[in-house]
């Protein structure tokens, strides 16, 4: 089951007239009230009207739970309605539900769409997901270049996740001329977010380069270490961190 958008009712889809402003004003204000139930009401009745924001913002509530049942399938379909229209959170949050099966089946070429979509609006979550998506080659064809690309774009909006593939790609030379001097600087910008693998990796890295590069390897281990968990994890795991929303 994919996530098929229905017809909004006739004559009102896609239209944001006066009582739909006025609906989503209320409904996105009594959301930051954390008034969820009769926020859901109001965005509901904006999101009937067309508006693409109550769409990805009901959306969101029905992902969370918030004011609602918790219903993935609800908000993927609320997602699409928006992301049709060209809203990219919505791109991207579609997208990041069909790269990870919530409400809709696993579709990697469908996630690739929408996360490319959101992606060439400037979204960097989404630049860093469809970086993901090239460089394992699921949905999309493998191609370091691409992601390289997607990766950087992300990485210049502080996504720290990002940043550590990046840097990642630099050492190895992959999708990008291999550069230490490239992959210090993004692995540094990554561990100064909190990105603990990027601290070990640019504390092994340094252990071999300049006169005082013991002392920071060390430095950055011992942040590593605080961090609490040195085992060994998959990159992915690291879209969770914190700098790349």
């Amino acid at each position: 089951m994919h996530a098929v958008t229905k017809p909004l009712p006739p004559g009102i889809a896609g239209t944001v007239d006066t009582r739909c402003a006025k609906a989503l004003a209320r409904g996105l204000r009594c959301k930051a009230q954390a008034q969820h139930a009769r926020a859901a009401r109001w965005l509901h009745a904006a999101a009937q009207r067309g508006s693409a924001t109550a769409q990805f913002h009901l959306g969101a509530m029905h992902r969370q739970g918030h004011g609602v049942h918790q219903d993935r399938a609800a908000a993927a379909r609320w997602y699409a309605h928006a992301a049709e229209q060209g809203h990219s959170r919505a791109q991207a949050a579609l997208g990041l539900l069909y790269k990870t099966g919530q409400g809709v089946p696993h579709d990697f070429a469908r996630a690739a769409h929408w996360l490319a979509a959101a992606a060439a609006q400037g979204h960097a979550l989404a630049q860093y997901h469809l970086g993901d998506l090239h460089e394992r080659g699921v949905g999309v064809a493998r191609n370091a270049v691409a992601a390289a690309h997607w990766f950087e774009r992300a990485a210049r909006q502080d996504c720290g996740p990002a940043q550590y593939r990046l840097g990642l790609l630099y050492e190895r030379g992959s999708g990008v001329p291999g550069s230490r001097e490239h992959a210090v600087l993004w692995l540094r910008r990554a561990a100064e977010q909190g990105c603990h693998l990027a601290r070990l990796r640019l504390a092994q890295l340094l252990r071999h380069g300049a006169v005082d590069a013991d002392a920071q390897a060390a430095s950055w281990l011992r942040r590593a270490v605080d961090y609490g968990d040195l085992a060994p994890q998959r990159p992915a795991s690291i879209s969770r961190s914190r700098a790349c929303t």
